[in-house]
């Protein structure tokens, strides 16, 4: 055998044994968000009249990743408990921005609003932040649907000074809607806020305020003489707005001094005091929450650099490894030629294989001592989590002289609040009387 053919070999043995200990980053680098988001502030008065209310809902939380290296140190919990808190940081970033009336965050499912802000966490482990966002008006127009994502450093944590350090991202959200309110003709804003009354008044007086009220699966009887038209400019349109067909429309706005405007009203009132309620509960979720959830988010990215950093050190080493067995493997190889010696050939690899076993003993100490902060923070952020999903803390509320306690989460407590209210509306109202006749619409 000659010396090449052995020398060749040898080294083939040795890159052999590298590349079968050889490991992938478990957590691939990410680029971190160098980009400033400052908050877009009106300044003054918004414009298109008087501003209008929004309701965000609480999020979809989502689900955790399927690989368990990337889902450890997370929990549903937490997952929970994150979807009660980023609205609540949307919320007051939309609020200082100044260009809006009432912000409220609501149970999911919630309906009724002037503008509307769903949003569901893609990604969420100290380091990434992913959101996606869709933002609609009482009309059910779309304004628009995003995917917003922020991933920051420790540095970020370092230098947060009690602000989230994720607060771009709400900018970012907050700047978003705001600009798209912007475009809004004021005749729009007009509209949604009517269509909004309408359809609070509808949900409890359908008999009555169906009259008034085009849903989307409705029809006007008389036709549209330009719908022709508008199918042929919508297919030469890249963004084209929703067909008239999907969205709520006021036919005729009720009389001011109709009786059950009057009534639907008071019922409102009391819908928002309810809102008010829940939205300051909210509040003190995201508040208590904070601290531990601050703490929680920037251990877990300690230990995710920790993991890095020994995946950095496996690969250091296991190069240093090929290195000197590649380089013992060349050297057994010369001598064998002369010596006819087989295991000198191997003795470079059995160096390799050695060294690549440490490395990955120390990974694993490391990575297990890295984790442990975690899972104490965990511990305790796992508890908020579970106390904010069960949260049986009453409410009471008076509502004409009658005093109603409710019960159960956030969500459970809304929903028996709808039902007193449509009580209410059915002991005010009595028996439903047939919609009036239709009368000439009237400028709205």
């Amino acid at each position: 055998m000659s010396l090449t053919y052995r020398v060749f070999r040898s080294a083939a043995v040795v890159l052999l044994a590298a590349s079968l200990g050889a490991c992938a980053q478990t957590y691939a680098k990410r680029t971190v968000t160098e980009t400033e988001a400052p908050l877009d502030q009106s300044g003054a008065k918004a414009p298109g009249g008087e501003p209008l209310s929004v309701r965000i809902e609480a999020f979809d939380p989502g689900k955790l990743p399927e690989d368990p290296n990337h889902a450890k140190g997370l929990s549903p919990e937490i997952r929970n408990a994150e979807a009660y808190y980023v609205p609540v940081q949307i919320k007051n970033t939309m609020q200082r921005s100044g260009y809006w009336g009432p912000v409220r965050v609501v149970p999911k499912g919630s309906r009724e609003g002037e503008v509307i802000v769903t949003g569901r966490i893609e990604e969420s482990d100290g380091e990434i932040l992913k959101l996606s966002i869709s933002v609609k008006d009482a009309t059910g127009r779309p304004w628009f649907t995003k995917t917003y994502e922020r991933v920051i450093d420790e540095a970020q944590y370092r230098n947060a000074s009690g602000v989230d350090p994720f607060q771009g991202i709400y900018n970012e959200i907050a700047n978003d809607i705001a600009a798209h309110r912007k475009k809004l003709p004021s005749g729009d804003t007009v509209a949604v806020r009517q269509v909004a009354e309408l359809r609070f008044g509808a949900d409890f007086a359908p008999d009555v305020f169906g009259a008034y009220l085009k849903k989307p699966a409705e029809k006007d009887s008389k036709p549209d003489g330009d719908d022709t038209l508008k199918k042929l400019v919508a297919l030469f349109d890249s963004n084209p707005t929703p067909d008239d067909a999907t969205l709520y429309k006021v036919r005729r706005l009720p009389s001011p001094n109709d009786p059950m405007i009057a009534r639907v009203n008071r019922i409102r009132a009391r819908e928002e005091y309810l809102i008010d309620t829940l939205d300051q509960q909210y509040d003190g979720l995201a508040r208590n929450l904070a601290p531990a959830y601050t703490r929680w988010r920037e251990s877990r990215l300690k230990e995710i650099n920790a993991v890095r950093a020994v995946d950095d050190a496996k690969a250091k080493q296991q190069s240093e490894a090929i290195a000197i067995g590649v380089l013992g493997a060349l050297a057994g190889a010369a001598v064998g030629s002369q010596r006819n010696c087989y295991s000198c050939q191997t003795t470079g690899a059995v160096i390799a294989g050695a060294a690549i076993a440490v490395a990955v003993k120390h990974a694993v100490d490391a990575s297990d001592q890295a984790s442990a902060e975690t899972k104490l923070r965990m511990t305790t952020l796992v508890e908020i989590g579970k106390s904010i999903s069960d949260d049986v803390k009453p409410v009471v509320v008076e509502v004409e002289g009658r005093t109603v306690e409710l019960k159960g989460s956030v969500d459970q407590k809304f929903d028996q609040w709808r039902r007193v209210l449509k009580e209410l509306s059915e002991q005010e109202n009595g028996p439903q009387q047939p919609a009036p006749a239709p009368a000439p619409k009237r400028d709205v």
